[in-house]
């Protein structure tokens, strides 16, 4: 009985986390160029994205415990016609921290997203 009970207790705290409501600043950057920016409200445990036009496109479902989200994410770049996924990027940073995505190298492209989750 006192197992079921723990079993219980633990998804009924994992469902409360995984509604929680969420608000993301999402900036998009190529080559240290902004190429898109949104504020999403979203809750624990969906998926958004942002476009950036014939460019980038990512994809990040936040998901909190306590006071730190995980950040799951996966950026895409346009290539002959069609977006395809190049990185899978996971972070952890704690409520109203930036987390900063960085991929690239010198002289090609260099992709930099920035992300801030916080409760609303």
């Amino acid at each position: 009985m006192k197992k079921v009970l723990s079993v219980l207790s633990l998804v009924a705290a994992f469902s409360v986390f995984a509604n929680e409501p969420l608000e993301l600043n999402v900036s998009v950057y190529v080559n240290n160029e902004l190429v898109a920016a949104d504020v999403m409200q979203t809750k624990s445990g969906q998926l958004q994205s942002i476009t950036a036009k014939d460019v980038l496109m990512f994809d990040v479902t936040p998901t909190l415990n306590d006071d730190v989200v995980t950040l799951t994410s996966s950026l895409h770049k346009f290539e002959n016609g069609s977006f395809s996924k190049f990185a899978e990027p996971v972070l952890r940073v704690a409520l109203d921290k930036q987390a900063v995505i960085e991929i690239g190298t010198e002289g090609k492209n260099i992709y930099k997203v920035e992300v801030t989750a916080k409760k609303i």
